[in-house]
């Protein structure tokens, strides 16, 4: 049972101790939190806004015209190298930011800034003027440029140059000409002659960018993530304007997805200049072989002839075409051998070849030479050649190249001997031509050179026009699949940055809170101070108003709070005396002006008027106290007795009280401690302690100076008083530190200055009416009892 109350008594302590502390210093979070959000909204408002814009582009494998020369022949047909890695890297390439922002150089290569009043804010669009630059002086590049608008027709710039303002002042619409500037500055819609007023008010500023800078500041703000298992990249762009990062990125799409494209053109364009070369050749050699056949018609005056062998006819003609078929291959065969072995260019792209049989091996290592050569290619414009996804490309390449040309020399020589058993038809079937007339052997032979050179023209053509129209559906595998669009502002999170203010001013004023708390939070209570102390309290004096500074407060008001409380330590003090023959009591403090002479006098005083024959001893030789408080003359005293030029008889004073006596300092000596250490000290002690019944030492204060300490080896009991305005923790250590590291004994605590709200209603109402304090006007000020 009794474990249980002391543990609800260790709570209530506890709460009352948290309701002091609360109690004391409620005021300070309300006022240092307000300040801080203050500071924090104004902090926040000064910051600019971070905006974000986004596109989301997909990499397919689109074809929109299925019969045509690439498709056929496989060089498209197989789907691209997807590594989104790389793409990630070209994307974020120098090149391809260099191209976009140079595509937007008028937009982008000038800042406009308005300048307001708390922050100074730039502007994309809205801006009353137009800044065109021809030439301007590199060191005033990315520099800050002053401009402002003077009337219709004139504006001012201003700048410092090798750290001297300039100013200059141009004219709307007229090219300015000087040594630092070739510019060219228009009005814009917004500029009117109504609204010429308002914007002569303004102030603006404009900073000319270097592009290079500006395309990396751009490439760094550029973010490509791509989502798992995907062929989905996502641009972002941060940017303090959210219309020019969406500008941006849907330029940086563009020019992705048209460089995409160049190598596939490339690559068109280059199987049709092929066609062309071959059909001019076919051209060429099919007229040549009309002119023959009309003029051999007209040397042999020929009209028609009666064809007997029209069998031989279609068989030969057959024949040459198949032999024109796989002359045209070996042909085809031997350009591509040609590109691969020579290989002059590091980044070839080679003319879309035709194989006119659908040889699968052939098919699919040429389309994946072609689709490695496309990567290589493309990867050079934003890439080292030390790069390492260039040197795995390469090594594919050529491993692919070897295995083709082994391939295409094997396929070489088979078409070979298809030609040769090709030859042994024809050869027996022109041997039994050799049987027909030699008119019609001739002709034969003419006529069929012109079928065959015609089937092949055709064959060119076909093959040309089918290029065309694939070039027609040539696509980017680059797909926009989210138009670029502002996601908004993502930073500064401006409610969290104003919650983190708010939160540090909590914190802060916690903070202040505790060290007030521990170190700086004054005791005002006798409860307060018993939890803080290991050393007895005998009692506690009440602040209270309006009392007499005579120093004689039990005399002057003897029903007041204070007299009451000097009472209350006199029945407390006589316990301690009881059955003893106690008699010296020494009084100090830790420092002046908390109330030990006061109380000095008021015990004296007090016990006094109980019948007690009193001595106070002014042992404060620095700054003595109750010489003053008692308006006596101290022309004689301790310092006179103790220099020999007193007998201790003289020295002994009455006061206005009945049975109380002093002995005051007398003169201030120049080494007041020294005094103090002196043998004739003893004497005054004996000789009050052998005449008086109480004898009261007030002493200079012990967290000052040592002499208290000193002269507690005289005293039986000794009071350390302590006031509500300085009483801390600190102080208590000093007490306690001061009896432990002496050996003290007989140490008791009196506790000065406690407001008393309770017992006002109580005097007030009996007329009593002295108030809550009292002042004591010692030269101290008029808080508390002062020394």
């Amino acid at each position: 049972m009794e474990q249980k109350k002391s543990t609800s008594s260790v709570n209530i302590n506890d709460l009352k101790v948290i309701w002091r502390i609360i109690s004391k210093n409620w005021y300070i979070p309300l006022l240092i939190t307000p300040i801080f959000y203050i500071i924090g909204y104004f902090y926040v408002y000064k910051l600019t806004n971070v905006y974000q814009a986004s596109v989301e582009l997909l990499k397919t494998n689109d074809t929109y015209y299925k019969d045509n020369l690439i498709t056929d022949n496989g060089f498209n047909s197989a789907q691209s190298y997807v590594d989104n890695s790389n793409e990630i890297r070209i994307v974020k390439s120098f090149d391809l930011m260099k191209e976009t922002i140079f595509k937007l150089k008028r937009r982008l290569e000038i800042s406009y800034f308005l300048v307001g009043r708390v922050r100074t804010t730039e502007q994309f669009t809205g801006i009353p003027f137009s800044i065109i630059t021809n030439a301007i002086n590199p060191d005033l590049k990315e520099a800050i440029l002053g401009f402002k608008i003077l009337d219709y027709d004139r504006y001012e710039i201003k700048y410092f140059k090798n750290g001297i303002e300039e100013t200059k002042v141009g004219k709307f619409n007229i090219d300015f000409i000087d040594i630092d500037f070739n510019i060219s500055i228009s009005r814009g819609a917004s500029f009117t002659r109504n609204t010429i007023n308002e914007l002569k008010n303004l102030e603006y500023q404009v900073i000319v960018h270097d592009m290079n800078s500006l395309v990396y500041s751009f490439q760094q703000a550029l973010n490509v993530q791509n989502p798992d298992y995907t062929n989905v990249l996502i641009l972002t762009i941060d940017d303090i304007i959210p219309e020019r990062a969406v500008l941006i990125l849907d330029t940086l799409s563009k020019v992705y997805i048209n460089k995409s494209l160049d190598s596939r053109f490339e690559i068109n364009e280059r199987t049709i200049n092929y066609i062309d070369k071959q059909l001019e050749e076919v051209s060429t050699s099919l007229k040549e072989i009309e002119d023959t056949m009309q003029n051999y018609k007209q040397r042999k005056a020929i009209l028609d002839l009666d064809w007997e062998k029209n069998d031989f006819f279609a068989k030969l003609s057959g024949y040459d075409s198949e032999k024109s078929s796989l002359k045209l291959k070996i042909e085809a065969i031997n350009d591509l051998e040609k590109y691969i072995i020579e290989d002059k260019d590091p980044q070839f792209l080679p003319p879309n070849v035709f194989i006119v049989d659908k040889d699968p091996f052939l098919t699919s290592s040429v389309s994946e030479l072609y689709n490695a050569q496309i990567k290589l290619n493309l990867s050079f414009g934003f890439s080292k050649e030390s790069n390492p996804n260039i040197i795995d490309v390469k090594q594919n390449i050529k491993r692919l190249k070897q295995n083709i040309l082994v391939y295409l020399n094997n396929t070489r020589n088979a078409t070979y001997k298809i030609m040769e058993n090709i030859n042994g038809e024809v050869a027996k079937y022109i041997s039994e031509i050799k049987n027909m007339p030699q008119k019609q052997q001739d002709m034969l032979n003419i006529q069929r050179k012109v079928v065959v050179n015609e089937g092949l023209y055709n064959f060119l053509l076909e093959r040309r026009a089918n290029t065309k129209i694939s070039k027609a559906s040539i696509v980017s595998e680059i797909k926009i699949i989210d138009s670029p669009r502002d996601l908004g502002a993502i930073s500064p999170d401006k409610p969290k940055i104003i919650s983190s203010y708010v939160t540090a001013g909590l914190i802060l004023s916690i903070i202040i809170v505790l060290v007030r708390a521990l170190f700086f939070t004054t005791i005002q209570s006798v409860e307060e101070l018993k939890e803080k102390t290991f050393l007895p309290v005998i009692g506690d004096l009440p602040f209270q108003k309006d009392v007499s500074n005579t120093g004689f407060v039990v005399e002057d008001k003897p029903t007041s709070f204070i007299a009451e409380g000097f009472r209350t330590l006199r029945t407390n003090l006589q316990y301690v005396f009881l059955n003893s023959n106690k008699k010296v009591i020494l009084f100090t403090s830790n420092a002046p002006g908390e109330g030990k002479t006061f109380t000095t006098i008021n015990i004296g005083a007090i016990l006094a008027k109980g019948g007690k024959k009193v001595i106070m001893l002014e042992l404060d030789l620095h700054k003595p106290r109750i010489q003053k408080a008692l308006e006596m003359n101290a022309d004689e005293g301790i310092s006179t007795y103790i220099m020999g030029n007193s007998k201790i008889e003289d020295i002994v004073k009455p006061t206005i009280i009945k049975n109380l006596y002093a002995i005051l300092s007398g003169p201030i000596p120049p080494n007041p401690s020294e005094l103090v250490l002196s043998e004739r000290l003893k004497d005054i002690i004996n000789f009050s302690k052998a005449n008086y019944d109480f004898v009261l030492v007030d002493t200079p204060p012990a967290g000052m100076l040592s002499d208290a300490s000193y002269l507690m080896q005289y005293s039986d009991i000794n009071i350390f008083v302590l006031n509500t305005k300085y009483a801390n923790k600190g102080v208590l250590n000093l007490f306690h530190k001061l009896v432990k590291d002496n050996s003290i004994k007989d140490v008791y605590l009196v506790l000065n200055g406690i407001k008393r709200r309770k017992n006002k209603y109580y005097y007030s109402k009996y007329g009593y009416g002295y108030g809550y304090g009292y002042g004591y006007g010692y030269g101290y000020g008029s808080y508390g009892t002062k020394s």
